[in-house]
C-alpha cells in the first residue's frame, strides 16, 4: 500500500513539473515576441498578452482611409493624428460622411500624407504619440515594417475591402479594430448591422409578380449607368465601375455589369469613350457627386453642355439622378447603403414606397457615424444629393 502510495505521490510530481515547464515555456515564448504589423487576431491576442500592445488603447494614428470605420466605433475621441486626405475644401467635406458628423478630425496634427504615405518622424514629434497605428492594408504607402521599427508604435494593418465585394475581409477588419480598441460587441453590432441593410435591400429588389394567378419573377427592369465615379481622383461623366456597390445591392441592369468579361470594361473602373455610353443609351442615368470636387468640368456639367450626351433618351426623359459619393479616400460604406436605398426607389417604386431615402441616410449616418448629417452632406453638394435633375437644353 505504500509503494503504491508513494508511486502516486512521485507521479504527481512529475506531472506537476511537466505541466509548469509547459506554462514556463509559454511564458518565455511571449516574452521573447518582437513587435510586427498586426494582420490576425490571434497575433494582436499574443501582443496584448505580452504587453507589446496595450489592453486599454486610448490615443490612436489613423492612416490611409481608416478613420471612417474608427468613427463607426464611436472612437473618434481617440485619434491624436490623422493623414493629409482628411484636410480639404467644404466641397470635399461633402463626400466624408464622418468628417461632416465630426468637424474636429480636421483639425488634429497631420502625421502623413494620403494613402498611407506616414511620417514616423512626425508621428514621434506628437505632444501626445499614439499607442497604435490604424493603417489600409494595401501595400501602398510607407511600409508597414520600417514604421513599426522607426516608431516602435504597433501597427494595426486593416483590409479596405467593401460591403459587397470582399465581405469576409471586411468584416474580419472590424473585428480587429474591436478586438484592439475593447469594442468586440460593437464589431458585431456593425456587421449584423450591414447584413440587415443588405438583406432588406435585396429582398425588396428581388421581388415576385403575381398576374392572372402566375407567380413569376420580375425581369423587366430598366437599364442603368453610373458616371462621375471617384477612383483616386475625381473624373467626368465618362468614370464609372463594374460592379457598382449601390447598383449590386438592388440587382440594377448595369451594361457594365454585363460586360464582366471584357478584359476592359470587366475592370472595377472604367474610364469609358462617350460613343460607349451613347450606344447603351440606359433608360436611367445616376451621376455620383464624387465628381463635383473637379468644379466647372463636373460630370453634370458634360451632360448639360455635351451635344452628344444630349442625344440620350435618359436625358430627354428627364431620368437622371444624383448620389452621394461611393468612393472617396477609399469606400464610403455608409454612402453604398444609402445610395442602394434611393437606386431601389427609382428602379422599383412600389417595392420601395414606405421608403423616404433622405430620412433612410439619416437613420444609417446616425447608426455609422453618430450623427443625421444628410443635410450637411447636401448642403456642401450644392444640394444636389438624391434627386432627379434636369440637363437637357
Amino acid at each position: 500500500m505504500r509503494k503504491i502510495l508513494f508511486f502516486i505521490f512521485v507521479t504527481i510530481i512529475i506531472s506537476g513539473c511537466g505541466q509548469f515547464e509547459s506554462v514556463q515555456d509559454q511564458s518565455v515564448q511571449v516574452a521573447s515576441l518582437e513587435l510586427a504589423p498586426i494582420r490576425t487576431l490571434e497575433q494582436l491576442d499574443q501582443y496584448i498578452q505580452a504587453g507589446l500592445v496595450s489592453d486599454k488603447i486610448e490615443r490612436i494614428y489613423c492612416s490611409g482611409g481608416t478613420l471612417r470605420l474608427v468613427v463607426y466605433f464611436g472612437c473618434a475621441e481617440l485619434v491624436v493624428a490623422t493623414d493629409g486626405n482628411e484636410r480639404g475644401s467644404i466641397e470635399r467635406n461633402g463626400m466624408k460622411a464622418y468628417l461632416a458628423a465630426h468637424p474636429e478630425l480636421q483639425l488634429l496634427p497631420v502625421a502623413g500624407a494620403s494613402s498611407g504615405r506616414d511620417n514616423p518622424e512626425a508621428l514621434l514629434a506628437l505632444n501626445t504619440p499614439p499607442q497604435l497605428i490604424i493603417k489600409a492594408d494595401t501595400g501602398a504607402g510607407y511600409d508597414p515594417d520600417e514604421l513599426t521599427k522607426r516608431t516602435g508604435i504597433p501597427v494595426l494593418l486593416i483590409p479596405m475591402r467593401g460591403i459587397t465585394v470582399g465581405r469576409e475581409e471586411f468584416d474580419y477588419g472590424l473585428k480587429l479594430i474591436g478586438k484592439a480598441l475593447g469594442k468586440n460587441n460593437r464589431a458585431d453590432e456593425l456587421i449584423n448591422f450591414f447584413n440587415s441593410e443588405i438583406n432588406e435591400l435585396k429582398k425588396r429588389s428581388q421581388f415576385i409578380v403575381t398576374k392572372n394567378n402566375t407567380t413569376t419573377t420580375a425581369t423587366k427592369k430598366p437599364t442603368v449607368y453610373v458616371g462621375g465615379v471617384s477612383y483616386n481622383g475625381s473624373y467626368g461623366f465618362n468614370s464609372s465601375e463594374s460592379g457598382y456597390p449601390p447598383f449590386d445591392l438592388v440587382a440594377a441592369i448595369d451594361f457594365l455589369d454585363k460586360n464582366k468579361t471584357d478584359p476592359i470594361l470587366g475592370n472595377r473602373h472604367v474610364l469609358l469613350a462617350k460613343e460607349k455610353i451613347i450606344e447603351w443609351n440606359p433608360d436611367k442615368l445616376f451621376v455620383d457627386l464624387g465628381t463635383l470636387a473637379l468644379g466647372q468640368k463636373n460630370g453634370i456639367t458634360e451632360l448639360k453642355n455635351d451635344p452628344a450626351y444630349q442625344t440620350l433618351d435618359a436625358i430627354k426623359n428627364d431620368q437622371v439622378y444624383t448620389l452621394l459619393a461611393d468612393t472617396f479616400y477609399f469606400v464610403n460604406h455608409d454612402a453604398v447603403l444609402v445610395n442602394a436605398w434611393f437606386v431601389g426607389k427609382i428602379l422599383y417604386p412600389e417595392q420601395f414606397k414606405d421608403i423616404d431615402p433622405k430620412k433612410k441616410a439619416d437613420e444609417i449616418f446616425q447608426f455609422l457615424v453618430g450623427k443625421p448629417v444628410f443635410n450637411k452632406l447636401n448642403k456642401a453638394l450644392q444640394n444636389l444629393a438624391l434627386e432627379k435633375i434636369s440637363v437637357k437644353k
